[in-house]
């Protein structure tokens, strides 16, 4: 059972940071062992993390790709001498059907299968954790490998699954998720139904770290971790929003955390790309706790990556206070709190709703977004998250009013977030790269079932994978 038993006093230090990441840490004092040091100087950097957060059977672990095991030693590698063996293409691979609780799982060779490590599912696929070896210098890897729920069982989902993985193929960044392997065991078009894709295995989610702190009544995450959290998040967010996507889906369990603190952003099943005129877009996107009002609510067709940084606030705040912000149990009732904190949209926001609302029934809506905001003031933010977290600072509580701004245009976006002075002490705009040309994907192409199985069978035998990915064989 996951356990977090480290920094649960507000004495505890804070995590020094892996030196295989480029974040900045300010002018944080980092512990290493007994000693501590406070390296001097602009640009200073994390050392090596000693510390974990979590911990199995009682004993101490790692989950970092560090971890030490012998290439030798690793079952059903079919490496000899330490020798990677020649990558093959996908329609060659060789596969071992492992079952896990009630399902069966093809583990391409090259992959250890002997002790699959079942993480959860969903209604789009199962996943569960292994190791294979990087093909570029044999280094053991802690992959997640996670097998697709009827990839083709409607439009819709075919191209949710195109647009994941030809997210996972693009992005190239320390704090977002990408694909080590994309593979079918399937010879061939006329039989493919199944696929898998492998990713780096990043940690465990922050929604588990949350669930773990309210369960057993202690705090994991101080002040400081939260903020170096969010941090990355947006360094993260601002590299995806420079690509032109939108995550759409940012919520605790789309976020893992290593014990060293380090941040991934996972899970682009829901992420598109922005259109030039983006109407019509679904409004069923994120868990609702995580939702934007124009999002969940106003349904405005035409809403944007600030729906994302809503999202950051609504997480942002879920830290500072240990409980989810907004946690609605319908559409009203999230719109309710959201109104009771945030107030009432004012006569300017109104007057943007009522020419961008898009729906058959923006009579009814308009209607009852008066009813539900009706004489609601914006709260006094400071007095209402210092009755949770009394220790909570000024920037920081600064920080959740500027993200958390009911109107779209008024709300930060990641670039001006990441320059608040609540995240002064790691802003370092050289060290938050954003992409070269924004990302197209075509994936708005009235194209059938036939056509995206088609597309994605082409895409899994172009897939060539890199020095990081396992070998094909």
């Amino acid at each position: 059972s996951l356990r977090l038993h480290v920094f649960t006093s507000r004495s505890a230090p804070i995590p020094c940071r892996e030196s295989g990441r480029s974040q900045r840490m300010g002018n944080l004092i980092c512990t290493e062992g007994n000693k501590t040091s406070d390296e001097g100087g602009e640009g200073k950097r994390r050392k090596k993390d000693c510390l974990d957060i979590f911990s199995r059977g009682g004993r101490r672990h790692r989950m970092d790709e560090e971890e030490v095991t012998p290439v030798a030693d690793v079952a059903s590698m079919t490496i000899e001498d330490g020798v990677l063996p020649k990558t093959v293409p996908q329609t060659q691979r060789q596969f071992n059907i492992t079952p896990v609780n009630t399902l069966h799982f093809h583990i391409p060779h090259g992959y250890d299968d002997s002790e699959l490590d079942y993480l959860g599912g969903g209604s789009y696929g199962n996943v569960v954790k292994a190791r294979a070896v990087a093909r570029g210098d044999g280094k053991i890897l802690t992959v997640a490998i996670k097998k697709m729920h009827h990839p083709f069982g409607s439009v819709n989902t075919a191209r949710r699954v195109f647009r994941e993985i030809r997210l996972l193929q693009l992005m190239r960044h320390d704090n977002v998720i990408r694909a080590l392997d994309l593979y079918s065991p399937d010879k061939d078009l006329a039989s493919f139904t199944n696929m898998y894709v492998v990713t780096e295995y990043a940690g465990h989610s922050l929604y588990e770290v949350l669930k773990n702190q309210r369960e057993n009544n202690v705090i994991h995450l101080q002040l400081e971790h939260v903020k170096f959290i969010l941090y990355q998040l947006l360094r993260g967010l601002k590299y995806i929003h420079s690509a032109n996507v939108m995550h759409r889906d940012l919520k605790p369990s789309n976020l893992s955390l290593t014990s060293s603190c380090d941040l991934t952003v996972l899970d682009f099943g829901l992420a598109r790309t922005v259109e030039k005129v983006p109407h019509g877009m679904s409004t069923y996107v994120m868990t609702r706790w995580y939702r934007s009002p124009e999002v969940i609510y106003w349904k405005i067709g035409s809403y944007d990556k600030q729906a994302d940084v809503w999202s950051v606030g609504c997480i942002a705040a879920e830290m500072m206070i240990n409980q989810p912000l907004f946690p609605g149990e319908s559409t009203n009732s999230q719109y309710d709190m959201i109104t009771a904190l945030c107030g009432a949209p004012d006569a300017e926001l109104l007057q943007k709703l009522s020419s961008q609302i898009e729906d058959n029934n923006s009579g009814q809506i308009r209607a009852v977004i008066e009813r539900l905001s009706l004489g609601r003031q914006r709260r006094d933010f400071h007095q209402y998250f210092r009755s949770f977290n009394p220790d909570l600072p000024d920037d920081a509580i600064s920080f959740l009013n500027d993200l958390l701004q009911l109107d779209p245009e008024r709300r930060l976006t990641v670039e001006q977030a990441l320059q608040h002075p609540y995240l002064c002490e790691y802003q370092d705009p050289r060290d938050e790269p954003v992409v070269a040309e924004p990302y197209t994907l075509e994936d708005n192409v009235e194209y059938t079932i036939a056509d995206w199985k088609r597309i994605i069978w082409n895409e899994i035998q172009n897939y060539k994978g890199d020095e990081s990915s396992p070998p094909f064989i």
